[in-house]
């Protein structure tokens, strides 16, 4: 009943038809291709500091599809499962046993896929840990929607029926017409959507990085990117509800930009307490803890002034009590034993973890982030 006049406001991309069950199958593969590769894809250097051109490469095992093929042994057609590049199967029609009792490799095969998917399969199942909904800054927060007008123009999906025929009906009306005719542009209604506070509380997420001197490309690769696929998941995740702090420290701590925060180099001494204070300061000077929930990371080589360790882990474990959440990560790139402050803060209730390789960085990801039993975490 509705012609071409229907084109008002925003057009959704109508697919026709149902998708196959090769295309299903496909992408079913390639998500379980990106979930048995996500280490690696984690730990990619391109990627982790770098966009360049944004497609990853993961191997994908040739889809398996039956065809139907003459049996000249039975004399009738039978289902036969050969590759989907149409290889021939490895059934002897003759005798019908397998060829000389050997199983073949499994086909392999390359595919592309954005980056953007990637980070997608990653962070579906990343949540800040424990987020406390209740508390909530002013201009923070994710936001929900909700009907709250009809329009007279709208997209597709928003199209309210009942509305449009009780529009079209009193129009009739005012034409002397009895009953419903030919629905006209005039006649459609839509919802108007509103934004609204949703159940996200403000939040404030601490990145605290050791750029000492001490922390050589290895042990910055790893920090850095750790921090970066950070980054990108509170981003895609809680794009107006997070914001972001960056710490850099050595023997001192400062409050740096985005951009200095991932390409500083390295100098200097350690002192970890100056950015577990600096952090501290932060915290109480801006931002109220009845507002907002905060969460730590802090990332370093764990060589620190054996004089300060006393030092760093009583205001460590002071921030700890102020944040939701408090992380620490020791990169070493041996197999030598954690530091004293790492060892402190482990029988202190700090969730800490050391990172060996760049696979580790994904582990980082998940031991933070992860779905956590028993808390917020856990039913988000």
């Amino acid at each position: 009943m509705m012609g071409d006049w229907f084109s008002v406001g925003e057009e959704e991309d109508w697919i026709p038809g149902a998708i196959g069950e090769d295309v299903l199958r496909h992408q079913q593969k390639v998500q379980e291709a990106i979930r048995n590769n996500l280490a690696d894809m984690v730990s990619e250097e391109r990627i982790g500091l770098s966009d360049g051109s944004r497609v990853v490469s993961v191997p994908l095992p040739s889809l398996k599809e039956y065809r139907i093929c003459y049996d000249h042994n039975r004399g009738e057609s039978v289902g036969h499962l050969g590759s989907k590049n149409g290889e021939k199967g490895t059934e002897n029609a003759a005798s019908g046993g397998k060829l000389g009792g050997q199983e073949p490799g499994s086909d392999i095969e390359e595919t592309s896929v954005s980056l953007e998917e990637v980070q997608r399969v990653i962070f579906q199942d990343l949540r800040l840990p424990d987020l406390d909904p209740n508390r909530r800054a002013d201009g923070t927060g994710m936001t929900a929607i909700k009907p709250e007008t009809l329009s007279l123009t709208g997209p597709k999906n928003q199209w309210q029926r009942r509305a449009t025929m009780y529009a079209h009906l009193r129009r009739q009306a005012r034409l002397g017409n009895l009953g419903p005719g030919r629905l006209a542009p005039e006649d459609l209604r839509f919802w108007r959507y509103q934004d609204e506070p949703d159940a996200q509380g403000g939040a404030v997420v601490l990145a605290m990085m050791d750029t000492s001197g001490s922390m050589g490309s290895f042990e910055k690769y790893l920090a850095k990117s750790f921090f970066y696929w950070t980054v990108e998941f509170l981003r895609q995740n809680y794009p107006r509800g997070v914001e972001l702090v960056f710490l850099a420290h050595d023997v001192r701590a400062r409050e740096v930009d985005e951009e200095t925060f991932f390409h500083r180099g390295a100098s200097g001494g350690t002192v970890s307490s100056s950015v577990y204070r600096l952090a501290l300061d932060i915290v109480q000077e801006r931002y109220d803890l009845s507002q907002y929930n905060v969460y730590a990371f802090h990332f370093t080589d764990g060589g620190n002034l054996t004089s300060d360790n006393g030092q760093a882990e009583a205001l460590g474990l002071e921030l700890k009590e102020h944040a939701n959440f408090f992380g620490y990560g020791e990169i070493h790139d041996t197999e030598r034993s954690p530091s004293p402050l790492y060892q402190a803060f482990s029988d202190k209730g700090v969730d800490v973890i050391v990172l060996h390789d760049k696979q580790d960085i994904f582990h980082a990801l998940y031991q933070f982030f992860g779905p956590r039993p028993g808390g917020i975490h856990a039913n988000a």
